[in-house]
């Protein structure tokens, strides 16, 4: 999928569970009083198979609780849209998989539930093993918690070994930096001039995002002050360094350009013909049955020459305000946390998990699959969700569904060398200001 695409999906998701749900409220739907066994209502977005996996362990959790779970059924093509009508109706479960931006601009409208109080004064889910930075993306300007981190996404690229190796490279690996990644690249292209030594699968590295955490890395300031609750945006000397390295890389080749339809990248890296890819570590899961016939592995996010600063991305659940049953639906939320996660990830290994105990089960998962390529999908893991500084890797604001549409008129043009990187990065900043006076 095309970067243009990506966003605007995602801007019409999130556009349309706040629109619907700025003048409603919940119900909590299907709750019962904390003194009964009682039911606890869930959805998520995810496949069947894991699905599958969560309602096993649910299972479980119902016969040696008392409360019995369900899970509520949700189309992973419409998800957002079906939350926002059920909060409209007054029909949302207890709990439901969510976006850091979705909480935010559903709490900014007073219809999430709350749940700092729980969370300071629960023994079981600890806030000190989080992974850094993962309960940040959760905390309101107002200081709530609008919901709790889970499936944690970290960000990376998929090597091919063996072409490294003819090229004299070395393999990428942690500690590998930002000069390493362009050097890297440009040398991959004289080697094989045909090739595009990177593809990015995932609109992140040369977004505003990732151009900002270049310049952090690099002894620069960010693009903007804070990612959840914006109020200045600048852009400084690193800022416009690494936008023009990233428009000389596209404009000599070796990386593609933000209209790049990465539909078909996974196939490709599998069959050995892209060298380097950017992505997340889900994409062992399309990678790994294809069962490609060279030495392959993931790589973190480079660090730069002042600090190391590694993306940050959880999705979480949250509640619904009026939520009837919250002692209930918290004991649920403890147990999947702490439980539930470890078992189902190891059946499926999809991602880790922000709670530093409830993710062994994902690793052994990765451990179950064995081989080279899955210790370093796990190695990289847990190298980024360690490391304390971290940046966002999306706006977090009530605007950011907008912000899209700058990045589409002002920032991939100039990634293309359609726009100067002066105008590209002026253009970006006054429209991101521009939607902060909104």
């Amino acid at each position: 999928m095309s970067r243009t695409k990506f966003a605007a999906v995602g801007a019409v998701a999130v556009a349309a569970a706040v629109s619907l749900t700025a003048c409603s409220s919940s119900s909590g739907g299907g709750g019962s009083d904390s003194s009964s066994g009682g039911t606890v209502t869930y959805m998520t977005w995810e496949s069947n198979p894991t699905n599958a996996a969560f309602d096993a362990t649910m299972k479980s959790f119902s016969g040696s609780s008392g409360i019995t779970v369900k899970r509520e059924a949700a189309p992973n093509a419409d998800y957002a849209q079906k939350l926002a009508s059920l909060i409209l109706a007054k029909k949302a479960p207890d709990f439901f998989w969510c976006t850091p931006s979705q909480a935010q601009n559903l709490a900014a409208e007073g219809l999430l539930y709350d749940w700092s109080k729980k969370m300071d004064a629960d023994t079981d889910l600890k806030a000190s093993e989080f992974s850094p930075g993962s309960l940040d993306l959760w905390k309101t300007p107002k200081g709530e918690l609008s919901g709790i981190p889970t499936l944690a996404n970290t960000y990376g690229f998929f090597y091919n070994a063996e072409t490294f190796k003819k090229a004299g490279l070395e393999i990428p690996k942690e500690g590998w930096t930002w000069d390493d990644l362009f050097a890297d690249i440009k040398k991959l292209k004289e080697k094989d001039a045909s090739t595009t030594p990177l593809v990015t699968q995932w609109p992140l590295l040369d977004a505003t995002e990732g151009v900002s955490a270049y310049s952090v890395a690099n002894g620069g300031q960010p693009l903007v002050d804070s990612f959840i609750d914006t109020t200045k945006v600048s852009a400084d000397a690193t800022v416009h360094e690494g936008a023009q390295r990233f428009v000389d890389a596209i404009a000599a080749k070796q990386m593609t350009n933000p209209d790049y339809d990465a539909t078909n990248a996974m196939a490709a890296f599998s069959n050995g013909n892209i060298p380097l890819m950017f992505g997340g570590q889900w994409l062992n899961q399309m990678i790994s049955p294809n069962k490609p016939k060279f030495d392959w592995g993931y790589a973190p996010w480079p660090v730069g020459s002042a600090k190391n600063v590694q993306p940050i991305e959880t999705n979480g659940v949250c509640s619904p305000a009026t939520i009837k049953n919250p002692d209930q639906t918290w004991k649920t939320i403890v147990y999947l946390e702490t439980t539930g996660f470890n078992e189902s990830m190891k059946t499926v290994p999809v991602a880790p998990i922000a709670y530093t105990p409830g993710t062994k089960g994902y690793y052994e998962g990765l451990e179950a699959q064995g081989g080279t390529a899955a210790a370093s999908i796990e190695a990289t893991a847990k190298y980024e969700l360690a490391t304390p500084d971290k940046f966002n890797t999306s706006f977090l604001d009530p605007w950011a569904t907008k912000e899209a549409d700058i990045e589409k008129t002002s920032w991939n043009p100039m990634l293309e060398g359609k726009k100067s990187v002066d105008d590209g990065i002026n253009e970006t900043v006054s429209g991101i200001e521009g939607l902060i006076g909104k």
